[in-house]
């Protein structure tokens, strides 16, 4: 888990935190108007569907750190009524942000954990740019008094922890700005097989199709945007793939025709057996690519195995641009495009 949560799409952010339990304590810190004025706002919330949440804001009483930074003196105080969407106590509230005429909502998910809770903050559809730094920012910080809250230690100062967060998720936003732009361009589609499911995925490669084929093929080159290889590259040899995760992945090779068609099946440790196909075409100087896992079992399952390729082909892709590894903190965001594909 990551300090900093996860932009995910750019109106969505995801946070996450494991606090001292059990969960009807964390549950009661979200919901009771006394509590919540530690860490958040008071105000009472009627907890059905359509019930009225109100949140009176008060961050000068959450630590010792009492002056408002300049940019902020307007929300000094602030006031709002929000409806509650849903609410199954005590693992999920889901309630709009913003006020009325906002698309905006933030839910609270609550799953124990041994002795401790995960609470993940999931705020979605906000409208601007500044609108996701600025709510990321702020949930982070209000988290961070929870934590302290809940541990039953002083609060750390809340304005200086929501200004450093502010700068991380600035220069996150900027990361990510460039992964969305490079998302747009990639086609996803799920398949139903009936028995089982695939994963498609296309992507135009500003690259010639001898390059592109050339990087999925030599094994001098695989290591530098998938992983190291070793066994052998013809048909009916296996390749075995060191990918830098806890088990290796096995490979045959069922098919293969250069420049265009590469098939082998595919094993993940002592996981089930499923088959990838890699389809490349000429596109003018460039090449259109076509990459399908097959022999998943479940929708989901090919939605996991979709994000997984999204990763390899967006390396390749930066690879073959002469750029730097992609960072691991868009990896999120290409499983949440994927959670969305149906079929």
């Amino acid at each position: 888990m990551n300090d900093h949560g996860q932009i995910l799409d750019p109106g969505t952010v995801r946070i996450e935190r494991v606090l001292p339990g059990p969960i009807e304590r964390v549950w009661r810190y979200i919901t009771e108007s006394e509590l919540r004025a530690r860490w958040l706002a008071a105000g009472e919330f009627e907890l059905r569907p359509g019930g009225r949440a109100e949140l009176r804001f008060d961050h000068a009483s959450l630590s010792a750190e009492k002056t408002y930074p300049e940019k902020y003196k307007s929300a000094e105080g602030a006031r709002g009524v929000e409806t509650v969407l849903a609410c199954e106590a005590p693992r999920l509230l889901k309630i709009t942000w913003g006020g009325a005429g906002q698309p905006a909502e933030v839910s609270f998910e609550l799953t124990p954990v041994d002795d401790k809770v995960r609470l993940v903050v999931t705020s979605r559809r906000l409208a601007t740019r500044d609108d996701l730094v600025g709510t990321a920012s702020g949930w982070h910080a209000h988290l961070a008094i929870l934590g302290d809250v809940l541990a039953e230690q002083p609060p750390r100062g809340f304005w200086s922890t929501h200004e450093a967060a502010a700068r991380g998720y600035a220069q996150r936003m900027e990361v990510m700005d460039e992964s969305f732009r490079w998302s747009k361009s990639t086609g996803r589609e799920l398949r139903d097989h009936g028995s089982a499911w695939s994963s498609l995925l296309r992507r135009r490669m500003d690259a010639p199709i001898e390059r592109v084929w050339a990087a999925w093929t030599d094994p001098e080159v695989l290591p530098n945007w998938l992983g190291k290889p070793t066994g052998t590259f013809a048909v009916g040899g296996t390749i075995v793939l060191d990918l830098s995760q806890p088990h290796l992945t096995t490979c045959k090779i069922v098919a293969c025709e250069a420049p265009t068609l590469l098939r082998t099946t595919w094993r993940y440790g002592d996981f089930g057996e499923s088959e990838v196909e890699l389809r490349l075409a000429r596109d003018g100087d460039g090449t259109a690519l076509e990459l399908e896992h097959f022999a998943c079992r479940t929708a989901d399952e090919a939605r996991g195995t979709g994000g997984g390729w999204e990763v390899a082909i967006l390396s390749l892709d930066n690879f073959l641009r002469g750029l730097p590894p992609p960072s691991d903190i868009t990896f999120p965001a290409m499983d949440h495009a994927w959670s969305g594909v149906m079929s």
